[in-house]
């Protein structure tokens, strides 16, 4: 399937959402820049005491298993990567817009599941030798539709979530007849909006297309990556279609030697312990 990514006019659903934050920009924009250093991303970030503290708490987690405590911004940024910096900043940006007006159960699950998808979406990277910062940033984002959609209407948002839960209804299609927009357009054009790159957006976009055969692409990764979060219990809604972990596999290299490839349970149980100290 050919996406188009060129930036379309603001959803109107979108419209409500509030500016993003102006540290956060520039914390893309230099991140983006060729040859940036360490020092210099570290002193910007040092700029808001709240992404500095989220970004050392980030580098300091399970989710890297560091042997030493990360004190400084500048060892944090070279321990993590741009990359990974840019979609820290993303992340944190985003919790600071929408834990003020979501309720804090429907909006942890939607973290839980993207933190999940980021982890699945690394390793399954390297099994398919592809580049796993990139993967980890995409699968970290790929539900940034929901948290704007969450953001500009928290209670309408909200409560169609729980309504679509109970009733089984078609998560898409009920957003598409509430806001004439689903969360993977609504996705693909923030993350356009912000800078992101065209395959982050393109990987978004179509994040509920059906995963294809012996494609090793970022997009197919991706729709395979949080279908495997799913059906290890982080869901963050019901999905369209109820997948098995062993359907899912074929779909990704086979390596006995990854914990994602052994058995459900070993996959559970890495995450779990990933989750156990992570900033969420």
């Amino acid at each position: 399937m050919t996406v188009s990514t060129a930036r379309p006019q603001a959803p109107w659903a979108l419209r409500l959402l509030p500016p993003f934050p102006a540290i956060a920009h520039r914390i893309l924009a230099l991140a983006n820049t060729e040859d940036v250093g360490t020092h210099e991303l570290g002193a910007l970030i040092k700029l808001d005491p709240s992404f500095s503290a989220e970004i050392l708490r980030f580098a300091n987690s399970a989710l890297f298993s560091v042997r030493r405590q990360v004190t400084s911004l500048t060892q944090a940024v070279a321990m993590l990567g741009t990359d990974r910096v840019k979609s820290m900043a993303t992340f944190v940006a985003l919790n600071n817009l929408v834990c003020s007006s979501v309720r804090a159960p429907a909006l942890r699950k939607v973290w839980v599941h993207s933190v999940v998808t980021a982890i699945i979406a690394e390793e399954a990277a390297h099994l398919a030798r592809l580049d796993g910062e990139v993967a980890y940033t995409t699968g970290l984002l790929h539900n940034l539709g929901i948290l704007g959609l969450m953001c500009a209407y928290p209670d309408e948002y909200s409560r169609m979530l729980e309504v679509s839960n109970d009733f089984g209804f078609d998560l898409l299609q009920t957003e598409r007849d509430l806001f004439e927009i689903d969360h993977c357009a609504a996705g693909a054009y923030l993350a356009l909006d912000w800078d992101f790159p065209n395959q982050l957006a393109a990987a978004i976009a179509t994040h509920h297309d059906d995963p294809v055969a012996n494609q090793r692409g970022l997009d197919n990764l991706i729709r395979v990556s949080w279908r495997l979060t799913d059906t290890l219990g982080y869901a963050a809604f019901s999905p369209a279609k109820d997948w098995a972990f062993e359907e899912l596999l074929p779909y990704l290299p086979h390596a006995p030697h990854s914990w994602l490839c052994q058995s459900a349970e070993s996959a559970k149980s890495e995450l779990d312990a990933r989750l156990a100290a992570s900033p969420l």
